[in-house]
């Protein structure tokens, strides 16, 4: 079987593919590669995706990537590799956007299948910003079924990965949202003012990408940040 590293080769890709160009496309930098996606992800049911994390420019959240995932049909997969589930990481940020995400132990090509039917591979093994490939079927359902294979040997992030780079503040607030506190309970709970709470929360916002405090709940609950216990509110 040909390795993963061959398969991968741009040189070799290119030669390799020369004699089906009427299935792939060249995509040349990271802005012609964002275009494209925002295109496929119109148009779709199912997108899958694997980041890889490292490079200077794509080593933490890609958040308009991000957000064009988030849009892209019903069913929206990431893997990321584990160096993506620091503190305001991709991992992070793909589950404040409701992506599923699983962790894979392993170095990861970025990579993006839309229904089987396109698949948008990076050139580089860092990030997007050496361009991609763009498969059309039926070479991008075998990327497709690379993506299964490395979904099944992954894991789901933990609850001490999403919590990771929250101050004991942080934390103390998160678990009194999810107990239905005001802001003013919560004030009184741990001792500050209002404002110092309204500020908290501001923080969790823009961190988890939400803009009320009902849909961070609700992204805090659904990411595992702390263990809620029984409300014990004035």
């Amino acid at each position: 079987m040909r390795g993963e590293s061959d398969l991968w080769n741009s040189s070799s890709a290119q030669a390799r593919f020369a004699p089906h160009t009427e299935f792939v496309g060249l995509l040349p930098d990271y802005p012609a590669v964002l275009r494209r996606v925002q295109q496929l992800a119109c148009s779709v049911t199912s997108v899958d995706g694997a980041l890889a994390g490292r490079g200077s420019r794509r080593g933490h959240a890609d958040l308009p990537l991000l957000d064009v995932l988030a849009g892209a049909g019903k069913q929206r997969r990431l893997l990321v590799g584990p160096q993506l589930t620091h503190a305001d990481s991709m991992a992070e940020k793909a589950i404040a956007r409701q992506l599923e995400v699983r962790v894979y132990g392993q170095p990861l090509r970025p990579m993006l299948v839309f229904d089987d039917r396109y698949a948008v591979l990076s050139l580089d093994r860092a990030d997007w910003d050496g361009g991609a490939l763009v498969l059309r079927a039926p070479l991008a359902g075998s990327c497709g079924e690379l993506f299964e294979f490395k979904w099944s040997a992954a894991r789901r992030p933990t609850a001490e990965s999403v919590r990771e780079g929250l101050s004991g503040r942080q934390l103390d607030v998160i678990r009194l949202l999810l107990q239905g506190a005001t802001d003013q309970q919560v004030a009184e709970r741990i001792g500050v003012s209002s404002r110092t709470v309204r500020n908290v929360v501001a923080q969790l916002q823009q961190r988890f990408g939400t803009t009320s405090r009902m849909a961070l709940g609700f992204r805090l609950a659904c990411a595992g940040a702390v263990a809620t216990e029984k409300p014990e509110l004035p």
